[in-house]
């Protein structure tokens, strides 16, 4: 489970984001767009140090084994640009859920009027 759990970690707000920041746009009464936002957006910062300091810990149990060993830290850096290209997958889902929520806040306001 250790193994898959770092993944999980870094996955889990662009998830949230998703599923939430769309049910905000879609029924803006229940929660604030703006608060899902940032709560997803520290989240994936907090969630990928956790995620990075798991994997160091499996990587680093992994190499107890052995008397010598010789420790790559390749995939580390793999774990570290998937935290960074997730941020960046985000960011872009935020900003597609804020416009399209802004768009259909004006349409509704062109309807009214």
């Amino acid at each position: 489970m250790l193994n898959l759990l770092p993944l999980l970690l870094i996955i889990l707000p662009v998830l949230s984001q998703l599923i939430l920041g769309s049910f905000s746009i879609y029924k803006p009464s229940s929660l604030k767009f703006t608060i899902i936002s940032w709560i997803n957006f520290i989240l994936q910062i907090v969630l990928a140090f956790v995620a990075f300091n798991i994997a160091d810990y499996n990587f680093s149990k992994q190499y107890e084994q052995y008397p010598n060993p010789v420790r790559c830290g390749m995939p580390l850096v793999g774990i570290a640009v998937a935290c960074f290209f997730f941020l960046f997958v985000l960011i872009l889902i935020i900003v597609t859920q804020f416009l399209i929520k802004r768009w259909r806040e004006n349409k509704s306001k062109r309807h009214i009027s």
